[in-house]
């Protein structure tokens, strides 16, 4: 295809002002965000930068302290699905809204994470969003990121933070899970794995035990906890070895609470090579309500977090965070799961 000879070339605002017969003080200041322009002029500006391609310099507009478009996202990791469907959902909802997310790896290590966030505050960016921060309340980066006066939120963090947050009422979770085993005729349940999560495993753990004491029952006679010292890939093998545990006990609970999808697969697949029906022998219950539940005999009943309702509203808290901050306390913002019931219970 022969080259497009009528294309200016644009390498700088200055370029691009002249292309649009704007000045270069319309456009810069509608490049960092500025209001008072007509619609049409941010239109043309827009359309104009996706026709020709055009990315201004952003790390220099962040040497200068304006506004940069870039929002800094500090991920715990992506080793698992559920974590991926995150961070896809929040670049997704960042660019519906104009911001470029610049993401960040630190497996779980906080030392690795507050050096990110250190590095986030140094290029300016115009906010911070920390998915499954391990970071504890008192930690000194948070006065930092006070000071920047940036945005700020933290997504289903381990532990309180003075940000904002927002988290997935796993509590909840768990209470829904338990009254319907009971619905299902229940009265002894296993725990797959759950005590295998020391942030995320406990949490759900504490909800049981809530629900444990509305319903007026008995936490040693009803549940049951299997894990594998030092296993820390909760995945189908995972799943698979823990039910083989739980087959060869004499008499051994028939309502299971898996730690995640993969881990109640791998159970079911025990459970049928042991010649058990599920559920007619056992019913399974998974967590987070991924795609391969939808492929399994029977199909997984799982408790579906509601990725895109979670960052939806973490999106929503983070443009407020300046806002809310000054209230009372750090505000916390619950996502409701839901049950999703299919044929494995």
């Amino acid at each position: 295809m022969p080259e497009d000879t009528n294309t200016p070339t644009i390498k700088s605002i200055g370029d691009f002002a002249k292309h649009l017969g704007l000045s270069r003080w319309t456009v810069s200041r509608i490049l960092n965000g500025h209001k008072g322009f007509h619609e049409e002029t941010l239109n043309r500006v827009q359309s104009e930068m996706k026709r020709l391609n055009f990315q201004p310099n952003l790390m220099a507009r962040s040497l200068r302290g304006a506004k940069t478009g870039l929002v800094g996202v500090c991920m715990q990791g992506m080793g698992s699905p559920i974590l991926a469907r995150k961070i896809s959902s929040i670049q997704e909802s960042l660019q519906t809204r104009g911001l470029r997310g610049m993401i960040e790896i630190t497996s779980g290590d906080a030392e690795a994470e507050r050096d990110v966030i250190n590095h986030f505050l140094s290029l300016n960016v115009d906010g911070i969003i920390m998915v499954g921060s391990v970071l504890r309340e008192s930690d000194p980066i948070f006065e930092r990121i006070q000071e920047a006066k940036v945005l700020s939120v933290s997504v289903d963090p381990a532990n309180p933070v003075p940000i904002p947050r927002v988290e997935v009422d796993r509590r909840m979770g768990m209470g829904l899970c338990l009254r319907h085993l009971l619905q299902k005729g229940h009265k002894r349940i296993v725990l797959l794995g759950l005590e295998s999560d020391p942030v995320y495993g406990s949490k759900r753990i504490e909800g049981l035990k809530e629900a444990c004491k509305t319903l007026e029952m008995s936490w040693e006679e009803t549940f049951v906890s299997l894990v594998i010292d030092g296993e820390k890939d909760w995945s189908f093998d995972y799943g698979y070895a823990l039910a083989q545990n739980l087959l060869q006990m004499e008499d051994p609970p028939r309502g299971v609470i898996a730690l995640n999808d993969e881990v109640a697969v791998g159970a079911m697949q025990a459970i049928n090579e042991w010649g058990y029906a599920v559920p007619g022998d056992f019913s399974v219950i998974g967590f987070d309500n991924l795609g391969v539940g939808e492929w399994t005999k029977p199909k997984l009943t799982s408790v579906a977090q509601n990725v895109e309702e979670l960052v939806e509203a973490s999106i929503s808290v983070f443009e407020r965070s300046k806002e809310l901050e000054e209230g009372e306390g750090p505000h916390v913002s619950l996502v409701q799961p839901r049950m999703i019931v299919r044929g494995s219970s």
